[in-house]
């Protein structure tokens, strides 16, 4: 059962209107004015970290983890350097359409169109995108064959290391990128995100400040106090790696939201939640905190993590409306020796969803022959709630899966899901799995709306054209999103998903810039065997 603060945490995110706010996009975009001619990867890297220096920041009342992507609740930001136009064509609508509503000021839909769209017409990813998409890839989406090009949001599904992240910590990455950015001075994927992290750092830093002001002001001595300490947390974590359970679920969630900052994506999913955060739940315990207050605490982040809404396109949120972020997290499943790795915060995960309810993080759980008895028992008892959570995956299937695509026995025993349940390995794969979905029955459309007056056509003659044309359609499928992907690789690198996830290190290649390519070509040829073979089994 939640306590007062948590329901009041929760109550907080739904009082007020949800709104779609353009702050993020204004200071991207003012950053991007200054930095003409300079390398994509280092204008990008300028423009969000200046958003981080000046968005403005806000510490909610009750709220014991700080960091908000918008200072308003469950407000909607926009990319217009992915794609400025579907927005433009949604603004008098946004508030009236059926699924995920949202209010904008007619004074911030004049900001759009004067400021925004003025500036990111024939600037933007889908402009970059489309001018090298050939007419017939073109022609087959306008057919609604399929779709590919999906530019109206940032990258996204993608596990950071979060491992990495809390051993380390942000001053220690610092140096280590400080360290290479000077060796390889010409190197601008190094320069960029050594930006980034010392950017990272003083907004936390920012949050410190924050903090330290309010607890001035405030005149309850028991918030005084929460305030002070959420100060002296973030003034740890800036630079320094964290000892305890409140201090990695801190950095946790400021380098999420800093990742949000950078390519206002979906499904930065969390991974294997129960098993990083493990070690630090433990030392908060040794250290003497109280079970009530760790369990308060890890709630506190579950609520947070609905804080996050995407705005999609009407278009999009047919499909998926209520905001399913992909904060996606699996519990359970097996160490890297074979047996299960369910431990005490596997369960206090699931407890804490039992208490909250609110749709994220989506967690899922692994299952296998080794897992705990009673943890299988609260996993059931969980779904018994009606509410699809958690969802369940089969080790005994997906562990021989990725081994059949030659990822090592320690990799494919530490796998996770990113998005809804693309299977994904932490910290070492990447891949843009929406960017194109096929529509199978329309080729039977247009098969059988083309041989409509064929007065000879029989039934095998159709089965072999419909099969002739997927076969045609599935290879433009593949050029077009090909060269998507080079679109994303060439336009909007994301620095900090590939340097938190170890790319760098892990993969040896003469170009960083193609390296991010690769590895999102390498997600795919991964990830789409595996569903086949969980489709026929």
């Amino acid at each position: 059962m939640s306590t007062e603060r948590i329901s009041r945490l929760k109550s907080a995110l739904f009082e007020a209107q949800r709104e779609i706010s353009l702050e993020r996009a204004l200071l991207y975009t003012e950053s991007h004015r200054q930095t003409e001619g300079e390398h994509t990867l280092i204008r990008r890297a300028k423009a969000t970290a200046h958003v981080m220096d000046n968005v403005a920041i806000s510490i909610r009342d009750d709220e014991l983890i700080a960091g908000n992507r918008t200072v308003k609740p469950r407000a909607g930001i926009v990319s217009p350097e992915m794609d400025p136009y579907w927005i433009e064509k949604e603004l008098d609508i946004f508030e009236s359409r059926p699924q995920d509503k949202f209010y904008i000021s007619d004074e911030d839909k004049a900001v759009y169109k004067e400021t925004l769209l003025n500036y990111w017409s024939q600037r933007s990813m889908k402009d970059f995108i489309n001018a090298q998409i050939p007419d017939n890839v073109k022609h087959a989406v306008s057919e609604k064959v399929f779709s590919v090009n999906q530019t109206d949001k940032g990258q996204g599904h993608i596990i950071i290391d979060f491992d990495r992240l809390l051993q380390n910590g942000l001053g220690a990455l610092t140096d280590e990128m400080s360290t290479l950015a000077t060796v390889n001075a010409d190197n601008e994927f190094y320069r960029s995100v050594l930006i980034l992290l010392e950017a990272s750092t003083r907004h936390i830093r920012r949050y410190e400040t924050l903090a330290r002001y309010m607890a001035e002001q405030c005149e309850s001595v028991e918030r005084t106090a929460e305030l002070n300490r959420i100060a002296d947390i973030s003034a740890k974590v800036a630079t320094k790696k964290p000892d305890d359970f409140y201090e990695a679920c801190q950095l946790f969630w400021y380098m999420n939201i800093v990742l949000q900052y950078e390519s206002n994506a979906s499904s930065l999913s969390l991974g294997r939640f129960d098993q990083y955060m493990m070690p630090y739940y433990q030392a908060s315990l040794d250290k003497g905190e109280s079970d009530a207050f760790l369990q308060e605490l890890l709630e506190s982040l579950w609520v947070k993590t609905n804080d996050i809404v995407l705005l999609r396109s009407s278009s999009s949120a047919k499909f998926f409306a209520g905001f399913p972020t992909g904060y996606t997290i699996l519990l359970g499943g097996l160490t890297e020796n074979g047996r299960s790795a369910v431990n005490t915060l596997s369960s206090l995960c699931l407890d804490a969803y039992q208490s909250v309810q609110l749709p994220q993080p989506n967690l899922g759980v692994r299952v296998n022959e080794f897992i705990d008895r009673a943890f299988l028992n609260k996993t059931a008892e969980t779904i018994r709630l009606g509410t699809g959570i958690p969802q369940i995956f089969n080790d005994e299937v997906v562990v021989p899966a990725f081994l059949n695509r030659g990822v090592s026995l320690e990799d494919a025993r530490d796998y996770s899901v990113v998005g809804c349940v693309e299977l994904s390995i932490p910290g070492k794969t990447y891949g843009l799995h929406d960017i194109a979905m096929f529509n199978l029955l329309k080729v039977m459309e247009l098969v059988l709306k083309r041989n409509k007056d064929n007065q000879e056509v029989s039934f095998d003659s159709l089965l072999t054209e419909i099969r002739a044309d997927i076969c045609e359609y599935v290879k433009l499928m593949v050029e077009g999103s090909n060269i998507c992907d080079v679109g994303h690789r060439d336009w909007a690198p994301v620095r900090f998903y590939h340097r938190l996830s170890m790319i760098v290190s892990r993969m040896e290649r003469t170009s960083l810039m193609e390296e991010v390519a690769i590895t999102s070509l390498v997600c795919r040829v991964l990830v789409l065997p595996i569903y086949q073979i969980h489709s026929w089994r």
